[in-house]
Order: structure tokens, then sequence, then C-alpha cells
């Protein structure tokens, strides 16, 4: 091959790959585009089968005060092929062993930064007044440097903030009631977990967990209401307990937002681009036709030269 056919292959290369790199970050834009819109369209009604609001953002909470807690939380990511059973039982053998429980809660009380880097499989809250130190020598014992418990990938130690409340509505017939909500089911669909206490002519709904927006309160409100054949304004919602401190959400600073970054194409994957590039021309991006396009009148006038140059003169 000549000297400037190879010069004019090398620049084609380089094109090619500056082109499926221009390519490349289009795609990873419009993905992200996409999944925006995916989940604007997200049914609310998936979200609150996980006892959610709509998002990873912090919901619109203005029950607050003792309603709102802090609470410590371990969240698990265990190791691939793990026995998630076997290793929940193994942490409340922990637990037990330092006179303490631990109690699963959702994963969404989590902040969102934290559940996008570790996607726990695993979220325990610790009892009220527990601390990070408690939550810590549970997991890391201080007389090892590793993590006491082999099938753990990763893990992460925080205070997250919780819903604490109590949902009491008067009641003619406090069980059949308690039947006729869990038939319904809207309270399981809201907010996961939940206990019933029935006293004589009351019933109390009892729910630690993710925030709940005002919103959902409201459709809590009503379902209980339903299973009563009550209004809504009939159910109060207060404080699970009167005592300890309580979170006042106004002055609660937002979470950190969730950084995407989207990672450099692989080598084998731009070449890969290349050849798409070279190959469909419909896919290609502009760039890229524009440099090709560059190469090869480049190669031609490098021909041309040497054409020139090689013929004798007066020929």
């Amino acid at each position: 091959m000549s000297r400037a056919l190879r010069l004019g292959a090398v620049l084609l290369l380089t094109s090619a790959l500056a082109g499926c790199s221009v390519g490349a970050t289009s795609t990873v834009a419009d993905g992200e585009n996409v999944t925006a819109s995916a989940a604007a369209r997200s049914d609310p009604a998936e979200a609150a089968e996980a006892g959610t609001d709509v998002g990873n953002g912090r919901p619109q909470v203005t029950h607050d005060g003792l309603m709102v807690r802090r609470r410590v939380v371990i969240a698990i990511l265990p190791t691939p092929g793990a026995d998630v059973v076997s290793l929940r039982e193994q942490l409340d053998r922990a637990a037990a062993g330092r006179h303490t429980t631990l109690t699963d809660i959702s994963p969404s009380v989590l902040d969102p930064a934290d559940q996008e880097r570790l996607r726990p499989d695993v979220t325990v809250v610790l009892p009220t007044g527990a601390t990070l130190a408690d939550a810590d020598r549970l997991i890391r014992p201080a007389t090892s440097t590793r993590v006491a418990f082999p099938e753990v990938q990763d893990y992460e130690v925080t205070r997250v903030l919780v819903h604490d409340l109590r949902f009491t509505v008067r009641a003619t017939n406090p069980p059949e009631m308690v039947a006729a909500i869990a038939r319904e089911g809207i309270l399981a669909d809201a907010l996961g977990d939940y206990a019933t206490s029935a006293r004589s002519g009351r019933l109390d709904i009892t729910y630690t967990g993710p925030l709940l927006s005002d919103d959902l309160v409201e459709e809590v409100r009503r379902g209980i209401a339903r299973g009563e054949g009550a209004q809504p304004s009939s159910v109060t919602v207060s404080p699970r307990s009167t005592t300890g401190v309580g979170v006042d959400m106004a002055k609660e600073p937002a979470p950190a937002p969730v950084v995407e970054v989207a990672s450099a194409p692989h080598r084998h994957a731009a070449l890969q681009a290349a050849q798409s590039v070279v190959g469909d021309s419909s896919r290609s991006s502009p760039w890229a036709v524009v440099a090709v396009a560059v190469t090869l009148v480049l190669i031609l006038g490098l021909l041309l030269l040497r054409r020139i140059r090689n013929t004798p003169a007066g020929e």
C-alpha cells in the first residue's frame, strides 16, 4: 500500500472513531430523556404498592413534628448468590446478642444518592434511641477489621427520616373493620407494613416507614373511613409516640441529588460504532458523515499530488 493510501486509511479510521464518539454521547442523552419520560408516566398505584410516593425525591410533608423521627438504618448489598433469608436471620441473632432488635423497612427511606449507589436487598431499622455506633458495632465488630457477615458485599449505616404515625377512628366493631380494610387492600398498597390495635369502640392503625406525602396520608384516611362507612375527617392522624424529639420538615435540608455519570465508551464499542458509521449511513452522526467526506477529499488530493510529481515534464 502506498504512503498516501496508508495515510488516508489512518485518517479515515480516526474520523470514523470521532464520529462514533459523538453518536455514543447522543445516544446516552437520548436514553436519559426516555428514562425521564417513563418516570413521569409512572403509575401512582405502583409507587403506592412499595409504600412510597412517585419519584425518588422527598414528598411534600406537613404531618411532621413528633410524627417524623430520625432513625438509624443498616442497608446491605449481599454478595452475588447469597442466601438473603439466612443473612437476615444472622442479623437478628447478632442483634439479639446485643440486646436490640431489627425491623425490616423499605429501602426508599434512604436518600436517593444512597439508593442509587447501593441498591440494597436488605434494609433494617434499629429501635428508637439507637445510635450510628450501635449499628456499626453490629455490622462490624470492634475486634475485627472485616464485616461480621461474609455474605455482605457492601453496606451503609446512616440516619434517615421516617413517618411514625397513628391513625385513629371510632369503630362499632373493630375486628370486622380490620377485616374490611384488609379485603380492600388500600393500607397494604399505600403503607406496606402496618399494625392494628382494637379497643372498645376504637381502632388504632400504626405505621413506621418511609415519609408519606400529604396526598397519600389523605388517601389512607379515606381508605380507613370506608371500612366504617364514615367520613375521612373522622380519622385522626397523630404521632405514634408523644415522647422524644421530632423533626420540623420546613427546616430540613433537601437530600443530595443523584448524579448520574455516563461511562466513556470502550474501545471495542467505538470500533463497532465506526463500522456502523461506514456500513449504515442512516444511523451515522452528521459529524461522522462530514469527517468521512473530508477524509476522502484529502486522500484524492494526495493521490493527485503524487501523480503530478511522478509525471515527467512535457508529458
